[in-house]
């Protein structure tokens, strides 16, 4: 349910205000919780549009229909407990010890990352870096946070003279995942692998492109259904409620390793730039 979230934030942060999508994307985030009970004509009228494109904006939000994201706004609407899953902490300690809350919380993290050394394969590393280095078309797959922390290694890269690519919105990803060659390297980065539920067809254009596919993840026993070349897992499946941390902390090591392996010396950069 927070991937409408997220994708209702990508339209209103990057989309132009006079965009169709921008005002639908407007009315849904402002209006969220009349969403479960309108009809799609009601709706159309309210964003000025006709029925067709509140059926497209549906799609392009990643589901089948108007009916399909209708269903998933009601069942969040008579969710009353939304946000338990967010952490491993209970709502009861945060509410009244948020420093017990705080402390608890920086435990698990703590744990969690300390297991990263046990977890993270520099040979895997390596290889990976070597495929992003010698590719030059190279595109980065998420959502939410591992898509955010796609883009943080996507800009340490550009600032070590590597171009890759990495969408936020989720049509950008699917267009990006068809024009992918047997030349090209798909890295697929999810905490939890709940990219797998909402991406399918995307994944099966990565399986037609013949491109090598590497998994970064924090799930041990993910499957894609299609072939992984490369897999990097982050830590145990039982606490990967605070596996963000743990992939945060590998792409920064990764951007580390990437520098020292390939950043050409000041004295050949001065070279090249003569």
């Amino acid at each position: 349910m927070k991937n409408l979230f997220y994708r209702l934030i990508i339209f209103l942060d990057t989309a132009q205000e006079n965009d169709t999508n921008y005002n639908i994307a407007w009315f849904m985030a402002n209006n969220f919780y009349r969403i479960a009970n309108m009809r799609i004509s009601e709706l159309a009228a309210e964003c000025f549009v006709s029925p067709a494109t509140i059926s497209r904006f549906c799609r392009a939000l990643g589901y089948e229909n108007f009916a399909h994201l209708k269903q998933e706004c009601y069942t969040f609407h008579s969710h009353d407990k939304k946000f338990n899953n967010l952490i491993n902490i209970p709502l009861e300690t945060m509410k009244e010890h948020p420093q017990l809350a705080t402390q608890q919380y920086i435990q698990q993290v703590i744990q969690y990352i300390s297991d990263l050394p046990e977890f993270l394969d520099w040979n895997e590393v390596d290889a990976i870096l070597k495929l992003i280095h010698d590719s030059d078309s190279v595109a980065f797959f998420g959502t939410q946070f591992s898509q955010s922390a796609a883009l943080h290694l996507q800009t340490d890269l550009l600032m070590l003279e590597k171009f890759t690519m990495a969408y936020m919105d989720s049509s950008r990803q699917l267009e990006c995942a068809k024009q992918l060659t047997s030349n090209s390297v798909a890295i697929i980065m999810t905490v939890n692998g709940y990219f797998t539920n909402s991406h399918s067809k995307l994944l099966q254009y990565l399986k037609k492109s013949g491109c090598q596919v590497v998994l970064i993840t924090c799930h041990p026993h993910l499957d894609l259904k299609i072939p992984v070349h490369h897999q990097l897992v982050l830590g145990r499946s039982k606490n990967r409620k605070t596996g963000k941390h743990s992939l945060l902390t590998a792409v920064e090591l990764m951007s580390l390793r990437y520098y020292c392996l390939y950043y050409p010396s000041l004295q050949e950069l001065k070279g090249h730039l003569l």
